[in-house]
C-alpha cells in the first residue's frame, strides 16, 4: 500500500507524460477494434492529448526543482522549457502533415503513434536525472525518428534516408554509451547526475583524464545525433528522403548537454569554494 501511494505521488510529477501515454493507448485500442477507421477521430485524440499535455505542463510551473521516482526524474523550470518546445513542435507537425498524408493515402494511425511516442521520449529525456533513463528516453525518441524518416516506404530515397539515419544513429548511440561508461567508472559507480558530481569530488577524479575522455565521447555521440559539424554529412540525404513535416530534433539533448558539461566545472567550483564541499546540490538550480 505504501508503494502504491508513493507511485501515485510520483506520478503527479509526470502528469503531462501520462496524458500522452493515455493518448497512445486510445489510438491503439480504437485502431485495433474498429473496422471503419474514422480519421478525424484519430486527429482529434492526438491533438487533444498534446494540447492537454501542454496545459498540464503550464500549470506545473514551479520555482524549486523536484526529484521523483527515486531520483530518476527531475522537474524544474529549465527542463519544462524544452518540454514545451517539443510539445509545441509535435502539435504543429500534425496539422501540417494532414494534406500530404491524405494525398498519398498512407496509414494515418502509425504516423500519429510515432509522433506521440517520439514526443513522449523527448519529454522523458528532458527530465531524466540518471544515465539509464537518459539513454532509454533518447533511444525511444530516436527509434521513432527512424520510423518517421522511412514512413514513405515505397519511396527509394526514403528507404535510403532511413538506412543512413539508422546506421548513424546506432553508431552515435554506441559512442554515447561508451562515454557514459567512463563517467560511471570515474564517479565510483554512480548513475544519477547529482551523485556523479559528488562521486567525482569524493574520488578526486574531477581532473582526471577519464573525465575528459567521457566528455569527448558524450560530445561526439550527441554531436552525431544533432548533426553538428563536422558530423553533419549524413543530414542532407536524410532530409531529402523525408517528404513530410517531422519534428525538429535539435532540442532533444540540449538540456542534457548543459548538465554533462556543467559536471566537471561544478566539481572544480565546489573544491575551490572557501566554504568547502557540499554533499547535496542540484545541477540545474
Amino acid at each position: 500500500m505504501k508503494a502504491f501511494h508513493l507511485l501515485l505521488f510520483d506520478g503527479s510529477f509526470i502528469f503531462p507524460e501520462l496524458i500522452l501515454i493515455l493518448g497512445v493507448i486510445l489510438l491503439l485500442m480504437i485502431d485495433s477494434t474498429s473496422d471503419q477507421k474514422d480519421i478525424s477521430s484519430f486527429y482529434f485524440i492526438s491533438s487533444t492529448s498534446l494540447v492537454m499535455s501542454i496545459t498540464a505542463l503550464l500549470f506545473r510551473w514551479r520555482e524549486e526543482p523536484l526529484i521523483s521516482f527515486s531520483g530518476n526524474f527531475q522537474t524544474n523550470n529549465f527542463n519544462e522549457i524544452f518540454q514545451f518546445l517539443i510539445l509545441l513542435s509535435s502539435t504543429l507537425s500534425i496539422p501540417l502533415s494532414i494534406e500530404y498524408i491524405e494525398c498519398t493515402e498512407m496509414a494515418i494511425t502509425e504516423f500519429l503513434l510515432f509522433i506521440l511516442t517520439a514526443t513522449l521520449g523527448g519529454m522523458f529525456l528532458c527530465s531524466a536525472n540518471d544515465l539509464i533513463t537518459i539513454f532509454v528516453a533518447l533511444e525511444c525518441f530516436s527509434l521513432c525518428s527512424y520510423l518517421l524518416s522511412g514512413y514513405t516506404k515505397k519511396d527509394v530515397r526514403s528507404n535510403e534516408a532511413t538506412m543512413k539515419y539508422l546506421l548513424m544513429g546506432g553508431a552515435s548511440s554506441s559512442i554515447l554509451v561508451h562515454g557514459f561508461s567512463w563517467l560511471y567508472g570515474s564517479s565510483g559507480g554512480e548513475i544519477e547526475l547529482q551523485e556523479i558530481v559528488n562521486g567525482l569530488i569524493n574520488t578526486q577524479m574531477y581532473n582526471s583524464p577519464g573525465i575528459s575522455i567521457a566528455l569527448i565521447f558524450i560530445t561526439v555521440g550527441i554531436g552525431f545525433k544533432l548533426s553538428l559539424a563536422p558530423s553533419h554529412q549524413w543530414t542532407p540525404d536524410v532530409y531529402e528522403g523525408v517528404r513530410f513535416v517531422r519534428e525538429i530534433p535539435t532540442s532533444l539533448s540540449i538540456s542534457e548537454m548543459f548538465g554533462f558539461f556543467k559536471t566537471p566545472w561544478t566539481c572544480r567550483r565546489e573544491m575551490l569554494s572557501p566554504l568547502g564541499t557540499r554533499q547535496n546540490f542540484s545541477l540545474f538550480k
